[in-house]
């Protein structure tokens, strides 16, 4: 194959396949120019990246969940958001290890069928969920901000539950083609076999239009609100402090996702173009998405240790809680109350705020307040 020639794939040529469910797998094109080259040490750094993100994210989403769940008092609709990410987070960052080891091995996936479908489910459905999840709360900060009076009856906690329960099914079924389809096929040259998918146009374009819906969408939806946040939140006198400290971390986590996942979703789909000969792509442009789409894997699969970093840097109540925490385990002293952490409002307040009086007098002084929980 000549450097300049079209690439397309055949009918008789292994997948290079992801569907955020696994790594890169071998493209078996026949030699020569444009044969397909792994990433200059790759079998290195990518299981270090996904290792560290297992490292960081098992035990920051594990203890982000158990604070919200063990929690009592008054709940909100961030709280019931937050919860539900954590929960994807954590599914997604316990099949890391697996991907490690493939990867570590230049792809050869050691463990079986039965694990390469169940993890690759996992993988593609937290990552369905997580995106929803960020969109529908970049929904509900924009009715709480832009239409706080006409969403009233609508943001209640049933709705969230309704809305949680509604993006885990959806994250399910967007989980079971790789649950169907994902299976062992021969990696090039006898070697072993890797975790993928059959080639197929069919699945091709099934690849394309769940990443457009479950990943491309709510993307757009969290950028298009939150511009919108921010045009009616000009200027600091109208936010406050405490207000615009909550509005931060919740950006910073919405930013972190997209900025994450927004490379893979674009290379991906220039893939799954190449793939069905629609975006036919000469041989060195078809190295570059090789390598672009390992990159930008690597990237998106980090983002799931994000969140709690982002709470630990930018939220105080969270920080509190943490000391906290290690104050009681470590019986040294007595942990401070409610009124340490941050001052927010009921509606803008830090999910991990302790509930006290503090919290009792933020309920009723914002029981008339146009904001509500």
């Amino acid at each position: 194959m000549r450097p300049t020639e079209p690439w397309s794939p055949s009918a008789g040529t292994a997948p290079w396949d992801y569907s955020g469910s696994g790594a890169p797998e071998e493209l078996e094109l026949e030699p020569g120019p444009c044969a397909a080259r792994d990433l200059p040490y790759g079998y290195a750094y990518i299981p270090a990246l996904y290792l560290a993100a297992f490292a960081v994210g098992l035990p920051g989403n594990a203890f982000v969940l158990w604070l919200l769940v063990g929690r009592s008092g008054p709940r909100r609709l961030v709280d019931t958001f937050v919860q539900h990410l954590a929960a994807a987070d954590l599914g997604f960052v316990l099949s890391l290890p697996l991907w490690a080891a493939a990867a570590a091995r230049g792809g050869l996936w050691p463990f079986g069928e039965g694990l390469c479908k169940l993890s690759s489910f996992a993988m593609a459905g937290t990552r369905c969920a997580g995106a929803l999840l960020l969109a529908g709360l970049s929904v509900d900060r924009y009715l709480a901000v832009g239409r706080p009076l006409a969403a009233r009856a609508r943001r209640t906690r049933r709705c969230a539950l309704a809305a949680c329960g509604a993006v885990w099914a959806t994250a399910l079924a967007a989980g079971l083609p790789s649950l169907a389809f994902r299976r062992l096929r021969p990696l090039p040259g006898g070697r072993g076999s890797q975790c993928a998918e059959e080639p197929s146009d069919a699945f091709q374009g099934l690849g394309l239009l769940s990443l457009l819906l479950t990943l491309a969408l709510p993307l757009a939806v969290t950028v298009v609100c939150y511009c919108l946040v921010s045009r009616r939140l000009r200027g600091p006198a109208l936010l406050g402090r405490a207000r615009g400290r909550s509005l931060r971390i919740i950006v910073a986590v919405e930013g972190a996702f997209v900025g994450s996942w927004l490379p893979f979703c674009a290379l991906r789909a220039v893939f799954h173009l190449a793939s069905l000969r629609a975006l036919p792509l000469p041989c060195g442009l078809l190295l570059a998405l090789r390598w672009g789409l390992s990159v930008a894997t690597c990237l998106a699969f980090v983002s799931s240790c994000a969140n709690p970093l982002i709470y630990l840097l930018l939220d105080r109540s969270f920080r509190a809680q943490l000391r906290r925490r290690g104050a009681c385990w470590r019986a040294a002293r007595a942990a401070r109350g409610g009124s340490s952490a941050s001052s927010l409002s009921q509606d803008y307040g830090s999910p991990f705020r302790s509930p006290g009086r503090g919290a009792g007098r933020a309920q009723t002084t914002n029981a008339s307040s146009a904001v509500r929980p």
